[in-house]
């Protein structure tokens, strides 16, 4: 990247961006060069995280402006995971590069050159071995924010390895820090009433057996994301959470990690596909994910066709078991 040091770029990542997301494009920016373009929202805790460490200010700008050479893609690698920016995507001409942890691209464009390496289980573990490799020095606040992106996709260290364990410990060792300390930082924790209506949440929603999955659906009166991660830690393989907000509807869906490898599922792609359904945009990761709209009326249609999408990639694994 340092070939193109002065070039004027656009650093960019999914929609709804998370904190793996957001702390590889602001370690880029802060360590390279490039202006960060937000592609619509980020997660909650990603927008707590970087108001805590004084990054989000860094997440105001919307456009990719006139004149941009060149655009980093962090963690996706693909125009359609990109919320509002996918048709500039796609009409740029100028170079893009791809840095993602994700399968390898099948975009095959003349301006695109893709590092994209499913070996790493994020891509602030990318960003983090780049940075060392060059011999960078990013401040105390830059490896914290790391630091959260490589726990944050780890799915508790279900998805971990070596490595991951490696960079973890360098980074806490740097910091003078220790996991605990970290995880109450990076982690929001609701109040107990908010708990407890998760809790209720869960206990209300619709189960079902698909194959040898069990499915969650249902309504949260406070944070469809909350309801949504908890079923997944109590057991659920699938869950969706929607919440009618006032303004807009919005709903919250979680796989088991590497399900979505096993099922061909890619929940950030379902949400981004489903979106038009309420009007709004969606997106996200294989296995967390969400969409919001102003359209409240099809509501039980979405989530219909939701738990449809599942039944179907559990009869397609189901059939090429059988073979």
């Amino acid at each position: 990247m340092e070939s193109h040091r002065g070039t004027k770029t656009a650093i960019t990542f999914h929609s709804m961006g998370d904190t793996d997301s957001v702390s590889s494009a602001i370690a880029i920016s802060e360590n390279y060069y490039g202006e960060i373009v937000c592609p619509d929202r980020i997660t909650g805790n990603s927008e707590r995280i970087l108001k805590n460490l004084g990054y989000i200010n860094r997440m105001s700008r919307t456009t990719i402006e006139s004149g941009t050479e060149l655009i980093i893609l962090v963690d996706v690698n693909n125009f359609e995971g990109c919320g509002n920016l996918h048709q500039p995507l796609e009409d740029f001409g100028g170079e893009i590069l791809i840095i993602d942890h994700h399968a390898v691209s099948e975009m095959k464009k003349e301006n695109i050159t893709a590092f994209d390496d499913e070996t790493y289980t994020s891509t602030a573990s990318i960003i983090t071995e780049l940075l060392n490799a060059a011999g960078k020095n990013p401040t105390k606040e830059q490896q914290k924010l790391l630091l959260m992106g490589i726990i944050s996709d780890s799915a508790e260290f279900r998805n971990s390895d070596s490595r991951t364990f490696s960079q973890i410990g360098k980074l806490l060792a740097n910091l003078g820090s220790n996991y605990p300390a970290i995880l109450e930082e990076m982690t929001f924790r609701s109040s107990p009433s908010e708990r407890e209506r998760a809790i209720d949440d869960i206990t209300r929603a619709k189960k079902e057996v698909v194959g040898d999955l069990l499915v969650l659906v249902g309504e949260s009166r406070t944070r469809a994301n909350t309801a949504a991660d908890m079923a997944i830690r109590i057991g659920a393989d699938v869950a969706i959470f929607c919440y009618e907000g006032r303004e807009e509807i919005s709903f919250s869906t979680r796989l088991q990690p590497q399900l979505d490898t096993k099922l061909g599922i890619h929940l950030g792609m379902i949400m981004k596909s489903m979106a038009p359904l309420i009007d709004g945009s969606g997106g996200g990761h294989p296995c967390a994910a969400g969409a919001y709209g102003k359209n409240y009326k099809h509501k039980e249609l979405f989530i219909e066709l939701f738990v449809n999408k599942i039944r179907e990639s559990v009869k397609v694994r189901e059939g090429e078991a059988s073979k």
